[in-house]
């Protein structure tokens, strides 16, 4: 019995927590300036990427979550990525992530966008 209440007080603090995390990592006055990527090794199979987010927060202080995709020509979306990070007010900064692509996909690659 006392370990069935522990998981029923663990998933409803869950749930009364999930809004807050949410928030936090959507901060509305958040603009992705631009987006970087820099082959970092090339293989036979795959391609890792360093993905830079220049990101600037108009904002209230946040931590944020960024998601980035490579795009073909024909706007579709061939890989995803995250990066997190904390930024003040007024600060702008380079948020970081690194990626493994298949070989074939990153010849694909047309452009990197924000992930709205």
């Amino acid at each position: 019995m006392k370990q069935m209440i522990t998981i029923l007080f663990s998933i409803v603090f869950a749930a009364a927590a999930m809004p807050w995390a949410t928030a936090a990592f959507a901060a509305g006055g958040v603009e992705v300036l631009k987006i970087e990527t820099l082959v970092m090794e090339k293989g036979a199979d795959n391609v890792s990427l360093t993905v830079k987010v220049f990101v600037k927060n108009n904002g209230e202080p946040a931590d944020v979550a960024i998601s980035v995709v490579a795009m073909d020509s024909e706007g579709f979306e061939l890989e995803k990525t995250t990066v997190t990070g904390s930024i003040k007010n007024g600060q702008t900064k380079v948020l970081v992530g690194i990626v493994k692509v298949p070989s074939d996909v990153y010849g694909k690659i047309a452009k990197w966008e924000w992930k709205k």
